[in-house]
């Protein structure tokens, strides 16, 4: 096929999707049309009347009546504010926005309603509120731990611990009921690696003045401990009688 054979149909193609497109169009606006009739309810935001008007105008002067709300009205057409309704056997417009398809609740039913959702919203905001009064009273306690664990971390030895001949050690009895920290580096801010419990076997490594590099052989775990938490083991010599 020639260009001009494409070109031509190419110009039959276009024909034929416009032919379509204003098929579409007017069918779209039948569909439209068809459904803006039929029946709809009065709904106003505050339960009261809604004005029927002799026309598309807020013009005191053209009210005919006031329909009270949940009344079923039958919509004859509208535009972007008025619908055209027939009420009482009388044709007139009302605001298009105060209109609904379902029968609206009694208006009681909808301010309690309305007034549950806000209780529950301020019941949310309140223990949103809360949670993060304990939240931010929760990292005040956290920091204050850390600047008293730094004050406190500053009056011990910060001298490097130096490897000696290792000795066995036992977490004392009576430090504390729920195990004694055991940390991953010589400093009470460091990670702790595990808890020992008081009478625990252990041999120290390394240490210095406050610290002390110790091992659990049992469990292959090393880490540093306050030298005041440990008890040296002293081995009595035993003299045997002849």
């Amino acid at each position: 096929m020639n260009i001009k054979g494409l070109f031509s149909v190419s110009k039959r193609s276009i024909s034929f999707i416009l032919s379509l497109l204003l098929v579409f169009g007017a069918l779209s606006a039948a569909l439209a049309a068809k459904m803006q009739e039929g029946s709809m309810y009065v709904n106003t935001a505050n339960g009261k009347a809604l004005r029927f008007r002799s026309s598309r105008s807020t013009d005191p002067s053209n009210i005919l009546h006031e329909i009270p709300y949940g009344t079923k009205v039958y919509v004859l057409d509208w535009d972007a504010t008025w619908a055209r309704v027939r009420y009482n056997g009388a044709v007139g417009y009302v605001n298009k926005n105060y209109l609904t398809i379902a029968r609206p609740l009694p208006h009681a039913t909808v301010v309690a309603m309305r007034e549950a959702e806000k209780a529950a919203q301020r019941a949310a905001r309140e223990a949103a509120r809360q949670q993060a009064a304990m939240k931010k009273a929760e990292e005040a306690a956290a920091e204050k731990a850390m600047n008293e664990l730094r004050l406190e971390n500053a009056k011990l030895d910060q001298s490097p611990v130096k490897t000696i001949d290792s000795y066995d050690v036992t977490v004392r009895v009576g430090v504390v009921d729920l195990g004694v920290n055991v940390y991953e580096r010589a400093n009470l801010t460091s990670p702790v690696v595990t808890q020992w419990m008081d009478g625990v076997r252990l041999v120290v490594l390394a240490q210095n003045k406050d610290w002390a590099l110790v091992y659990n052989g049992t469990m292959d775990l090393s880490g540093y401990m306050l030298r005041k938490d440990l008890e040296e083991d002293i081995v009595e010599d035993i003299v045997l009688d002849d």
